[in-house]
């Protein structure tokens, strides 16, 4: 090698070693927001669920929810955080010589109003949660119209992403035949990330439904884990890749007890 093109491979060098850094930091600020039920990114999450031991008679049931989100600025710092989920369901029989259900369960639209980022990495918002009456059969829907309040929270303190999700729906219309709505359910927000593509969470929703007399019939409480991978295609959008798995630790009669996920979330150009 001439003395001439050594300044020239060292910059070379230097430019490749800073570019790999600017990457690594892109990829540990995309995590942080993966984390963020809120944060300001368009994402389209596929999520295939699979319950095991569901119903009376201990059949698997699974879900396939599509959840995307996309965020709009209405001025002032504050963003509209739209996010819908669209359940494809397959649900075992209930009664003897049924067969199973399968097709579109009710969505959900939940609407937050988000200020910028406060002090100390806190991020919070607020807004409501509708559920429509999609279900194409009754073993797959409530058959109401439900609406209520939906709230976020959370704080980012160096790996970790700690918060939570809560709404609360009643129903408001609807097949009168159907029994009333009356539900609230809890997502924890906890993720800590091993490095600039890689982290650990809690994967769950606790839920209760008001309506149930008998408390050991009214709440739902999950306990998984999960595994994330963050990756960037050649000549695609990032990927982040969710695998987990969990129990319900608490749950009524013929509710499932074992869940295991997983997630394929991709991140689009606004």
């Amino acid at each position: 090698m001439t003395i001439a093109k050594r300044p020239l491979r060292l910059a070379m060098a230097a430019a490749s070693f800073a570019a790999c850094g600017a990457w690594a930091q892109d990829d540990a600020d995309l995590q942080k927001k993966l984390a963020n039920p809120i944060a300001d990114i368009v994402t389209l999450p596929f999520q295939w669920t699979t319950n095991y031991n569901a119903g009376p008679f201990e059949k698997p049931q699974y879900t396939l929810n599509i959840q995307p989100v996309y965020p709009i600025k209405i001025g002032g710092g504050w963003s509209l955080i739209n996010r819908a989920i669209v359940p494809l369901l397959s649900n075992p029989a209930v009664l003897p010589g049924q067969d199973r259900k399968n097709g579109l369960g009710d969505i959900t639209y939940e609407a937050f109003f988000a200020p910028p980022a406060g002090e100390a990495g806190w991020i919070w918002g607020f807004g409501s949660a509708t559920v429509l009456r999609t279900a194409t059969d009754d073993r797959l829907g409530a058959g109401k119209w439900s609406l209520g309040p939906a709230v976020v929270g959370l704080k980012e303190s160096g790996p970790w992403t700690v918060g939570a999700l809560a709404t609360q729906v009643w129903s408001v219309a609807g097949d009168d035949n159907q029994p009333n709505v009356s539900a609230f359910s809890f997502q924890p927000i906890v993720s800590y990330r091993l490095d600039s593509t890689q982290s650990l969470g809690y994967i769950g929703i606790v839920t209760a439904d008001w309506e149930q007399k008998r408390s050991s019939q009214r709440w739902t409480v999950p306990l998984g884990v999960s595994y994330s991978l963050l990756v960037r295609p050649e000549g695609f959008v990032p990927m982040n890749f969710v695998v987990g798995a969990g129990y319900n630790v608490i749950r009524p009669d013929n509710a499932s007890d074992w869940f295991v996920r997983f997630q394929v979330n991709f991140v689009l150009p606004k």
